[in-house]
């Protein structure tokens, strides 16, 4: 039975809402199910299908074309259930079903349900008209079996009722999002734990009990939940964008009025009701004197309802308080400050464009360009920002050439955090000349073993690392130039004259300088040709 729908605000919504569901017979909730059951258990299998790597490629596809068929099926029924639901708060009768309403109905569905696939991530991304989105999809499954609307009027209509009060539909949309939520965190709880408890009840063990929380964890279990959450809530969303769409049509057309007219009308016999409004109207335009009437209408003039036709009286004002006066005070004074400072700033911008001409229509080019100083001050500011990046950039290039400079001249050779890649051997070599000028023999015999070692390194024959010992290059060497023995011989050597002098108390001479440089000289003889194997 039809019912007006005169409270307004999101909650009384939900409340009709509900009140209507609960008024549906069975046939309008299956006609809800016939379509989301089937949509809902092929996307469980797709998606069980599509995480086994052993599926086939082609029954992906079929089962992907499937759910785009299942898609059309489902939004075609709940356009139906949403369409039953209009005419039970209307209280119209069902009409027939005809080829063209059918057609017409499929051929909508088909469109905005693809459309919706593309338009919704769109509008979540811009947010803002998220919630007239939602409200135009429900509306279109609204109005979707009606014959009297073609796709393009009922796009028209859809969209006319999605736009009218955007603040009731976020409030709708926050709390159905929210109840929605609330619904799939407890339906998870329940059939999470419903193998546990039809275990201690029964003593039945399954493999869901047995499997313990890891079921609650499964992907496919989230799904199965989402699934069926979504099943049994679902109705009570498109309910709620039914009643708003009647309201939203009844402010124009009148629709709830007709209602409840059809609900009096099913109520009462016709008749009676005629009978009782001729009674009414008999005994109101009964015969009434004319003096009594100008007497009835002079008197009812006067009464207080009418006072809005006089004048009111002139009264004193009253003095305000020193409170009230000060914040007048105020209020004018940051008034007057923002006229100042928006007259200051209409005065710079015609100083800007130099008020050579009037101000050019909307659409139009400015007629009137930027002041001479305006490109003064844009041209010194790049030439500023070329000169910094140019010093910048020269700077940078020095500063490596500099650093090096520096680090080698505060170089210790007797420092213990040595390591062979810190320079090239070039600079390695040098620092041994400068040794030896200095006769300091055992620094020399040093900075020729690291310069050694990093020719090495260079050549990828060694991986020079600060935590090897002279052991472990001696037999990295061995691994990576197996074949040829006597350069692994000359480096053995170097290794022992270097430990000697170094860990030892050998005395390094000239003569041991010499050697060093030339076993140094017949292994760079020999390992060149190896460079191509190396590593």
């Amino acid at each position: 039975m039809a019912e007006p729908l005169a409270r307004e605000g999101a909650i009384p919504m939900l409340e009709d809402a509900v009140r209507l569901l609960r008024q549906s017979p069975l046939a309008t909730w299956v006609c809800h199910w016939v379509g989301s059951a089937p949509f809902a258990l092929l996307v469980l299998r797709l998606w069980s299908d599509l995480t086994n790597p052993r599926t086939l490629d082609a029954t992906g596809a079929l089962e992907a074309f499937a759910l785009a068929l299942l898609l059309t099926w489902m939004n075609c029924w709940r356009a139906v259930f949403a369409g039953r639901l209009r005419r039970q708060l209307s209280g119209a009768a069902d009409p027939p079903w005809t080829r063209r309403r059918v057609l017409q109905l499929v051929a909508s569905q088909s469109f905005f349900g693809a459309t919706k696939l593309v338009i919704f991530p769109l509008a979540g991304l811009v947010l803002f008209p998220f919630a007239s989105t939602v409200a135009f999809y429900r509306n279109t499954a609204v109005l979707a079996d009606r014959e009297d609307l073609d796709p393009l009027e009922l796009m028209a209509r859809a969209r006319q009722l999605a736009g009218l009060e955007t603040g009731q539909s976020w409030a709708l949309l926050s709390i159905l999002t929210f109840l929605y939520l609330l619904v799939t965190i407890n339906l998870a709880i329940v059939l999470g734990l419903l193998p546990q408890v039809v275990r201690m009840l029964t003593g039945y063990e399954s493999a869901f009990s047995r499997s313990g929380y890891y079921f609650a964890f499964n992907p496919l279990f989230f799904l199965f939940v989402i699934a069926v959450s979504w099943i049994a809530f679902d109705p009570f969303i498109q309910a709620v964008y039914c009643v708003r769409a009647f309201r939203g049509e009844s402010l124009e057309t009148g629709e709830d009025l007709r209602a409840g007219l059809r609900r009096i009308g099913t109520g009462v016999p016709a008749v009676a009701i005629a009978l009782a409004l001729l009674a009414t109207a008999a005994h109101c335009f009964a015969a009434v004197p004319p003096g009594e009437l100008e007497k009835a209408v002079q008197q009812t003039m006067q009464s207080h309802e009418y006072d809005w036709r006089l004048p009111p009286a002139p009264t004193s004002p009253a003095k305000s308080s020193w409170l009230v006066r000060v914040a007048d005070r105020m209020i004018a004074g940051v008034k007057a400050v923002s006229s100042a400072i928006g007259d200051a700033l209409r005065r710079f911008f015609r100083w800007l464009t130099g008020n050579r001409a009037p101000m050019p229509q909307p659409g139009a080019p400015p007629a009137a360009g930027l002041h001479w100083s305006l490109y003064a001050l844009t041209g010194v500011v790049v030439l500023v920002a070329i000169g910094m990046w140019w010093l910048r950039r020269r700077s940078s290039r020095k500063k490596p050439e500099s650093a090096a400079g520096s680090l080698a001249t505060v170089t210790r050779l007797d420092a213990e955090d040595l390591t062979p890649d810190r320079f090239p051997e070039e600079r390695w070599l040098e620092l041994a000349e400068e040794c030896l000028r200095e006769e300091n023999f055992r620094l020399a015999l040093r900075a020729l073993y690291l310069a050694n070692l990093s020719w090495l390194g260079r050549r990828e024959f060694l991986a020079i690392d600060a935590g090897k010992t002279n052991r472990e290059y001696e037999l990295e060497l061995r691994r990576r130039a197996r074949e040829f023995p006597e350069a692994r011989g000359l480096f053995a050597g170097n290794v022992a004259a270097f430990e000697r002098a170094w860990y030892g108390l050998h005395d390094v001479g000239r003569e041991d300088i010499g050697e060093f440089r030339d076993r140094t000289g017949r292994m760079k003889t020999i390992l060149p040709a190896a460079e191509g194997v190396a590593a």
